[in-house]
């Protein structure tokens, strides 16, 4: 913090000497330098004209109070002003040059010391700062703020080059003062500094009220600018009413109108009669195994209407269903199976041959038993129930009011569904929703999203997302499209899905909306014409998929929405608008946000801090780990009624109109492809692979994989060891490439620099890249960037064009023709990319459907060679495939031209 003191009651700035004791004090400011004085994030004031400035009163009684304090300790005002801006803004330190006799102070404010300690420190850290402060211009700090105390014979100085100054400033009566803030062109708001300076004031107010309070006590926010912050967190209130457990509704939509469709997956279609019917028989199995209220249900079943009838049949048994994902190896689903210490199992098709060591009950959703019983005249492929106690017929089952009707109106406290996320210690983590929980997020989600949606449900089961769109079309009488097993990952056959079912609501990562935009663009926009709402979540929000899809769309709403899966699926939302910044938007209904300090207290509006989620959603913790849910579920202070809230570990800040804006995380964990990884448990499963001393992992770029570095004892099989964790980890947590390195590189305080790793990739894939176009240019001349390839002779030169486009993809030089693509690091992304990729290599764009069989540069080059295309140009000649490769080119163009406008 740089001071600058001007009147007659002055000291004289001391001589510096080319002492030791100087350049260490040099050395301490230059090293507390921050880029952010303030606490504030810079606004984007890239409009603005002239420098921002702001003032605020002292009343007299306040500044006598100061006057007096430096009288009686004989001390200057200037450390009572000091002092208080160090509690403003925390620890950081700031200055800038101007003034008379201005000197670099380092401040420090720690919770633990009294209001006598701080000023004595800044006192101290003053003198000594006098003392050896050298005025050359070879040693002068060149900080970012500048706190002044002016007489009435001073005047004014305003904030020059990049420093902001920040003014203690006597009136001429004598009586009164004020506090003057001005910054450079560009950095913040006038109502920034306002603001800043009230708290300022009211801080300065409390230390001098209280001399033996803690400092940890003080804060810059009065009551008045609390109340503002909670109101802002605060969504609006739920009627307690209609808190009815979700499967409830399910079954007063059943009884409205029974004919009525309720959930579409491919060419099956169930009416909500008949999804009652079969979700009573599913209950009725499972209370047959001994299943009760407070049990656990695991779900295994593909992507299909009888999965849906097997999460509505186990909470109609009153237990609460854990899904799993049937893409997971082995390992993960028997481990998270076994955390959650599940009754029983309801399954689909074969995958009960998964389970067979674990020797629980396992239900046959899609048994045509089930299925069709009861005079339901709709039919289904399907086996018969696994578990030899389970062979009854469709007599057992007990339709609607019967015996599960008590299940029906569940108490609010009984759990709902058990969802893993990824666990600091590699191990599955699970979080556990209650019905009170669901019922209250299902219902904010249908005040926001009014009506009866078409929902096509892309999210596996196992991801929270998939509650958002199942149960909040079910419960408000809407149609649930499932999007199955060869659908969900394509974007072709979603814009076809969309088009087909006429569908009003999807819900996705915004990295996959893009590639269902880019599908749409080479197919036809009014393929997604019946679209009202396009809900994003799970990543960051590009700001240029924003403006692409009020383009595209520009009738279509394109809602942000932010929520981690221990406060029920969302927490806040915004509707997208390409004049506005990207941001989360605000509360939901029901959901109180706050963003705090490290010691729990509100940070003024701008200020970053972590965001704390109270109210209606909040989870009831992770199962069996008591110690981890005590530490992330805190007792919520501004509540009054000893509720909870959740802490995120996201850092977060107040926006100047009232939105929340995401900041990014204050730990290792990540978002990769819309799912939460932990680093740490990713670098766990690497370490106790044979051979590995030490690993690290970070993301790349765009975030859509993770890169492992390990340290090794002697020669490490790479990929062996890449093998052995993608047998214990989900997909999207296996390092698509690992790398051996004798040290990883540190930060001054020892640490591991993961920032350091993050741009050796980034540099890696750019000289792999830049290698790869030179090798193109020079093998093929720039005529192959420019036109089709399909003529070429040869099945070794379609061989070499598919390399060359699964080069393009992964960033590698080096392209193996019978290696796996996903063995290669490939993932459901780069599948959409490599579309793209082969069209422009070879004339031919298959459908992802097709490069998720084959998968391997010789397989594909087999399919391409055969002539295979996307379903609705199997016919077209090489003319065609060249106009479609000169139309998707077009259309790659005008993206690239929109992205660099919206810079």
């Amino acid at each position: 913090m740089s001071s600058s003191r001007s009147g007659p009651s002055d000291l004289a700035s001391g001589t510096a000497t080319d002492s030791t004791e100087s350049r260490e004090w040099a050395e301490e400011a230059r090293a507390a330098l921050s880029a952010d004085p303030l606490g504030l994030k810079e606004q984007d004031v890239r409009k603005a004209q002239q420098p921002a400035r702001a003032e605020v009163a002292l009343e007299a009684s306040l500044h006598q109070a100061v006057l007096r304090m430096a009288r009686e300790d004989r001390d200057l005002p200037l450390v009572a002003g000091l002092s208080a801006l160090a509690v403003t803004v925390g620890s950081a330190p700031g200055g800038g040059p101007g003034g008379a006799a201005v000197v670099p102070v380092v401040l420090d404010a720690p919770d633990d010391s009294s209001v006598a300690e701080l000023l004595s420190a800044t006192r101290a850290s003053l003198d000594r700062s006098l003392a050896q402060h050298t005025a050359t211009a070879e040693d002068s700090l060149s900080v970012p703020v500048v706190f002044t105390h002016e007489t009435p014979s001073g005047s004014h100085r305003p904030a020059t080059g990049a420093a902001v100054c920040i003014t203690l400033q006597d009136r001429p009566d004598q009586q009164s003062a004020a506090l003057v803030a001005t910054a450079p062109t560009g950095r913040y708001t006038a109502p920034q500094l306002g603001r800043f300076l009230a708290g300022l004031r009211t801080v300065l107010a409390a230390l001098l009220d209280a001399r033996q309070a803690p400092v940890g006590a003080l804060s810059p926010l009065d009551e008045a600018q609390t109340g503002e912050l909670l109101a802002l967190g605060r969504g609006p209130a739920l009627p307690s009413h209609d808190l009815r457990p979700v499967h409830a509704l399910v079954a007063d939509a059943a009884a409205e109108d029974g004919e009525q469709p309720a959930v579409v997956c491919g060419e099956d279609t169930v009416t909500r009669g008949q999804l009652q019917a079969w979700s009573a028989r599913i209950t009725s199995r499972l209370t047959a195994t001994g299943v009760g209220r407070g049990d656990r249900v695991g779900i295994l079943a593909e992507r299909s209407t009888a999965a849906v009838a097997a999460l509505l049949g186990a909470l109609g048994a009153g237990a609460a269903y854990v899904p799993v994902d049937p893409l997971n190896p082995d390992e993960r689903v028997t481990a998270v199976l076994r955390d959650a210490d599940v009754s029983a199992v309801v399954v689909t098709g074969s995958l009960g041959e998964r389970l067979s060591g674990l020797g629980l009950p396992l239900v046959q959703a899609d048994d045509p038993a089930l299925r069709a019983g009861a005079g339901d005249q709709a039919t289904t492929a399907g086996t018969e129930a696994v578990h030899p106690s389970l062979a009854g017929g469709p007599e057992e089952a007990s339709l609607p009011g019967g015996p599960e009707k008590a299940a029906l109106s569940g108490d609010p406290e009984d759990a709902a569904y058990l969802i893993y996320t990824s666990g600091s210690t590699g191990a599955p983590k699970g979080v556990l929703v209650e019905h009170g929980h669901l019922a209250a997020s299902t219902l904010a989600r249908r005040q926001v999203y009014p009506g009866r949606p078409v929902f096509l449900l892309l999210s596996p089961l196992a991801f929270d997302s998939s509650a958002a769109g199942l149960w909040g079309a079910l419960t408000a009488g809407g149609r649930l499209v499932v999007a199955d097993q060869n659908e969900f990952r394509a974007p072709e056959q979603v814009v076809r899905l969309v088009e087909r079912h006429e569908v009003t609501h999807i819900l996705c990562v915004p990295s996959f909306y893009d590639t269902v935009l880019a599908a749409a663009e080479r197919d036809g926009l009014h393929r997604l014409r019946t679209l009202s709402t396009v809900i994003v979540a799970g990543e960051a929000l590009p700001e240029a998929l924003v403006h692409r899809h009020a383009a595209a769309l520009g009738d279509t709403a394109l809602v942000n929405e932010y929520g981690p899966t221990e406060a029920t699926v969302w927490a806040s939302h915004r509707r997208c608008d390409p004049s506005r910044p990207v941001d989360i938007g605000g509360p939901i209904p029901g959901a109180r946000l706050y963003v705090l300090d490290d010691a729990g207290r509100l940070v003024p509006r701008g200020a970053t801090g972590e965001l704390y989620i109270g109210g209606t959603g909040v989870s009831r913790g992770y199962f069996g780990r008591a110690e981890e849910t005590r530490r992330a579920f805190v007792h919520d202070p501004f509540a009054r009624d000893g509720s909870r809230m959740y802490r995120t570990g996201d850092l977060v800040r107040w926006s100047e109109e009232g939105t929340v804006e995401f900041l990014g995380r204050r730990d290792n964990q990540v978002k990769i492809r819309g799912h939460r990884v932990e680093l740490e448990a990713v670098e766990a499963a690497l370490r106790a692979c044979p051979g590995v001393r030490d690993a690290v992992v970070v993301p790349d770029a765009d975030r859509s994989r993770l890169i492992g570095f390990v340290r090794a004892e002697g020669d490490l099989d790479l990929a062996l060891t890449r093998k052995r964790v993608a047998g214990t980890l989900p997909e999207v947590a296996v390092p698509a490439q690992l790398h051996s390195v004798d040290a990883f590189p540190t930060t001054a305080n020892g640490k591991t620099d993961r920032a350091a790793l993050t741009e050796q990739v980034s540099a890696q894939l750019a000289e792999q890249a830049s290698a790869q176009l030179t090798e193109q240019a020079s093998a093929q001349g720039q005529q192959a960037l420019e036109a089709p390839q399909a003529d070429t002779p040869g099945a070794d030169g379609l061989v070499h064009r598919v390399a060359a486009a699964w080069a393009e993809v992964l960033k590698v030089s080096d392209v193996p023709t019978t290696v796996n693509f996903f063995d290669l690091g490939g993932h459901s992304l780069l599948v959409i990319r490599l579309q793209t990729a082969l069209e422009d290599h070879t004339g031919v764009r298959p459908s992802s459907l097709d490069l998720y069989r084959c998968t391997t540069v010789k397989a594909q080059a087999e399919l391409i060679g055969a002539g295979a295309t996307e379903p609705a140009t199997t016919a077209d000649s090489s003319a065609d495939r060249a106009e479609r490769v000169r139309k998707a080119r077009e259309v790659r163009a005008h993206r690239a031209r929109a992205r660099r406008e919206t810079l």
